[in-house]
Formats: structure tokens, C-alpha cells, sequence
């Protein structure tokens, strides 16, 4: 019998939990590791959400929409941050098609609903969202904690500012 003195995930290459984003341009063919067991950190990011097109303006239909496709696709989200530029979500998928599909739905909604595009009236200029929706799987426990811990704070700042955010990780300056 072998003693095993880390979990399973300890040793995992960071390439098979986490997927997206900006730096992932070559890499789209590869397919998005989602786990039903275990929760999900998910952003999605726009350089376009500024001004009249922050999410932070559009507050109330981020929620609206956020509650409704979870509740359409079966998602629990266990925490969430809209920060203006990009939206922190921690969530929890039963199976691979719902969380794409919950994924697919609310970056669309979103979209739609900040800029007012319809399939009328497309968005001019490109995407809304710049780039793949960045994903990582999280272990429960500390990582767990850890990532509800990061969410609160990117909460804090998009509310009070980046100057709270730092006094809150660094205490009071001398």
C-alpha cells in the first residue's frame, strides 16, 4: 500500500485546469476542462466596458441575467463580482452541457443588454468581449477559500476603490 502525502490535484499540470483568456489565442482547439465535482473560477473580461458600456452601470441586468441562466441551465454560483471591466464568477456545473451552455447564454445576454444589440442591430466595432472566457477548476478547501477570498476583494474594489483593496491586503499605512 502507498501513503499518499498530497490530494490527487496537487501535482496537476496547470494546462489541464484552466483554460482561456487573452494568452490563449494559439491554444483555442483544445477543449475546456470542466469538473461536475468541484466549483469553477470563470472571468470574462471586455476592454469595450467603459463608460456608458460598464458593467458596474448595468448592474441590475448582470444579476437579473446571471440568476436567470443559472436557473435555466442548472448552475449554482456560489460567489460573483462585477468589477466594471470584467465579472468574477465561482460556480458549480452537474454536467459538461450545462455549464456551456450557461456560459454561452450569459456572455451573450450581458452583451446584449449593455450595448443594446440585437440580431437587427449588431454591435459595430467587434466583440464586446475580447477575449475566451478564462476558466479554472478549483479544488474544495483552501483553493476554495481562497478564490471566495479574491472575489470579495475584487467586490471591495470595484465598490470603494483600489485604495481600500490595498489598505484591506497590506492594514492601515504607517
Amino acid at each position: 500500500m502507498q501513503l499518499r502525502l498530497f490530494p490527487p490535484t496537487a501535482g496537476l499540470d496547470l494546462s489541464l485546469t484552466e483554460h482561456g483568456g487573452a494568452p490563449c489565442r494559439a491554444r483555442r482547439k483544445m477543449e475546456r476542462p470542466v469538473s461536475t465535482r468541484r466549483p469553477m473560477h470563470v472571468v470574462l473580461h471586455s476592454e469595450r466596458a467603459r463608460g456608458a458600456w460598464s458593467l458596474r452601470k448595468h448592474q441590475r441586468s448582470v444579476n437579473n441575467a446571471l440568476r436567470a441562466c443559472a436557473k435555466r441551465s442548472g448552475v449554482r454560483v456560489y460567489d460573483f463580482a462585477n468589477v466594471g471591466s470584467h465579472l468574477h464568477l465561482l460556480v458549480r456545473a452537474r454536467r459538461r452541457e450545462d455549464f456551456q451552455a450557461f456560459l454561452r447564454a450569459f456572455a451573450g445576454i450581458v452583451a446584449q443588454r449593455v450595448t443594446g444589440a440585437r440580431k437587427s442591430r449588431p454591435l459595430r466595432g467587434g466583440r464586446f468581449w475580447g477575449a475566451l472566457a478564462w476558466s479554472r477548476i478549483v479544488a474544495w478547501g483552501r483553493d476554495y477559500w481562497g478564490v471566495r477570498n479574491y472575489v470579495f476583494r475584487n467586490r471591495i474594489e470595484a465598490t470603494e476603490g483600489p485604495g481600500i483593496r490595498r489598505a484591506y491586503e497590506h492594514g492601515p499605512a504607517p
